[in-house]
């Protein structure tokens, strides 16, 4: 008697849920629920968050989703692209004086493999052409214009807190220990960060420049901030490694003159015109544009 064959279902097509609709493409709702996932890490918000805030954010995160799917469709409308070479280089940059496992660990937190990263990379590249493109030579600021904005704005301009830091960052606790002692003994901390540190500033002997204060990340300084010149930080543990940092000069706060100044002002009244330039450009792709929100948040 011969074996009866068991009838096997057809495989199930997943249905692909959509959360909105922009001039026709789509955004989906596996797209929105994976950066929602790493805002809510990044802002150290569980699942069970305030609901209010968990709303916010999620209305907040859908609005830059439009956004930047309207970017996109702007920047292909006007012809921009993004060569393979381009591309290479800059993803080249970004990853230059990463430990290999933990650029891997970040993507990792991320969702992303390499290729969804390099789209990502594209994207975004993409989109920094458009604003060239539609903002960035349309911007000017005056001499005129600086003059102005110091003298109604004189008592702003200080010079902050800052200090001159070279630091020396490698993988092992146990190698920043001894790095340590050994520079205590007087070791050459040029020389020594040239051939063991594993942080891009490596190749210029360890040298970060000045920061200041609140510039860099919040551990960073309340280890710097201890430091008197010419000291050797205990090892300090980050994503990238053990930094060890010297304090080389500490310039103490104090006023500005217009010279100091000058730059300063410029900058904020660019990113002033160009934040206001954005939000115009948005307007109006946005008051042009077909979108439909297919899902409640």
């Amino acid at each position: 008697m011969g074996c009866q064959k068991t009838s096997e279902r057809p495989a199930v097509k997943r249905e692909i849920k959509v959360i909105a609709m922009v001039n026709g493409e789509k955004i989906t709702v596996d797209e929105f629920e994976q950066e929602f996932s790493v805002l809510r890490k990044k802002k150290g918000i569980d699942e069970i968050g305030e609901e209010g805030q968990l709303k916010t954010l999620r209305k907040n995160l859908l609005n830059q989703l439009i956004e930047k799917k309207l970017l996109l469709q702007e920047a292909r409308r006007l012809d921009l692209s993004v060569k393979d070479g381009e591309l290479d280089d800059e993803m080249k940059k970004m990853i230059a004086g990463y430990p290999s496992d933990v650029f891997q660990e970040m993507l990792h937190t991320k969702g992303m493999n390499r290729e969804d990263w390099r789209e990502k990379v594209k994207e975004n590249m993409l989109i920094g052409k458009l604003i060239d493109r539609k903002l960035k030579g349309n911007i000017h600021v005056s001499n005129n214009d600086i003059d102005s904005y110091f003298k109604s704005h004189f008592k702003n301009f200080s010079k902050p807190l800052q200090f001159h830091i070279v630091q020396i960052v490698v993988k092992s606790q146990e190698d920043a220990i001894s790095i340590r002692s050994e520079l205590l003994k007087g070791g050459d901390f040029e020389k020594i960060a040239r051939e063991k540190s594993i942080g891009p500033e490596a190749e210029k002997g360890g040298d970060l420049g000045f920061f200041s204060e609140g510039q860099m990340p919040q551990e960073f300084d309340d280890v710097i901030l201890k430091l008197k010149v010419g000291d050797i930080s205990y090892p300090l543990k980050t994503p990238y490694g053990y930094h060890i940092f010297k304090l080389v000069e500490r310039r103490e706060p104090g006023k500005m003159e217009y010279g100091e100044a000058k730059e300063k002002i410029r900058n904020i009244l660019m990113k002033e015109r160009y934040d206001n330039a954005f939000k115009n450009m948005m307007v109006s792709l946005k008051d042009s544009a077909k979108i439909e929100i297919k899902d409640s948040l």
